[in-house]
């Protein structure tokens, strides 16, 4: 039973979609209280949780119920990106604050909705998504002063170190594989590299598209042999095989502008 979840960002709202991995028959909808709804992730619940950047805070829902269960105030700023350690604590990455777009940051709250630490990362000024692993390593990316980059916050630190090998012309997402290693997503070159744990340093794959360009958010399949990518160029949610990526396995279209995917998957 899983579930791929979309963000769709409208000219004054927006909305969470669910469709089925197998079939891609839609299954869920909501638009309450969301406001540009953009990065997003589950639990193993099945509960979502969504940035809700233009509402500055975090939204939990429950399908199939429709209406946010939990209400996270992340004041003064615009989150775009969250994701859920071990413990249930809940990870934010800002892009910029609320009031001028001053330099954003990563921000970790209790299951309950309290700030627990706010960090930043030497060489970003914007935070554009982050990924947890198992072990509750978070590696975040987003802008610095002339190129895209990425950080690394160990697993109880308040430190942010700079991954100065992952490459990023321009941020487009972050995920862990299940081997430890990270994907991310460059816009500008339109590919998506693979860089080997622990230190993040070495490329090992590099995953071009054909025909799709702008991809901003990713969610990998059970086994990392696929994974659903949003292209809010292409107003679509397209399906590609990991390494190889291509040409598209399959495609969800007419989507507005998707901005974030996830998958549940509740046994």
């Amino acid at each position: 039973n899983e579930t791929l979840y979309v963000t769709n960002i409208l000219s004054s709202t927006g909305e969470l979609l669910g469709f089925s991995v197998s079939t891609l028959q839609a299954t869920y909808s909501t638009s309450t209280d969301l406001d540009e709804p953009e990065g997003i992730t589950t639990d193993k619940s099945g509960a979502v949780y969504v940035a809700n950047t233009y509402g500055y805070n975090i939204l939990k829902f429950e399908p199939p119920a429709t209406a946010p269960v939990q209400t996270i105030n992340d004041r003064k700023f615009r989150p775009t990106d969250v994701a859920i350690d071990s413990k249930g604590d809940i990870w934010v990455a800002n892009w910029c604050t609320r009031v001028g777009c001053m330099p954003g940051n990563v921000r970790e709250f209790s299951s309950a909705g309290k700030t627990m630490r706010t960090i930043t990362c030497p060489n970003l000024i914007t935070y554009t998504s982050l990924a947890i692993d198992r072990k509750d390593n978070v590696v975040v990316d987003g802008g610095g002063s002339s190129y895209g980059d990425a950080g690394e916050i160990k697993a109880g630190s308040r430190k942010c170190t700079a991954l100065s090998e992952l490459h990023l012309a321009s941020a487009g997402g972050v995920q862990f594989l299940k081997n430890g290693n990270v994907t991310a997503i460059d816009q500008l070159d339109n590919v998506m590299r693979t860089y080997a744990k622990p230190t993040f340093s070495t490329l090992v794959a590099t995953t071009t598209f054909y025909g799709v360009q702008y991809l901003s958010d990713t969610a990998f399949e059970p086994g990392d042999r696929y994974f659903f990518a949003s292209s809010e160029g292409a107003q679509t949610v397209f399906e590609f095989a990991y390494p190889a990526g291509g040409s598209p396995v399959r495609a969800l279209p007419y989507i507005y502008f998707p901005a974030g995917v996830a998958i549940a998957r509740v046994r």
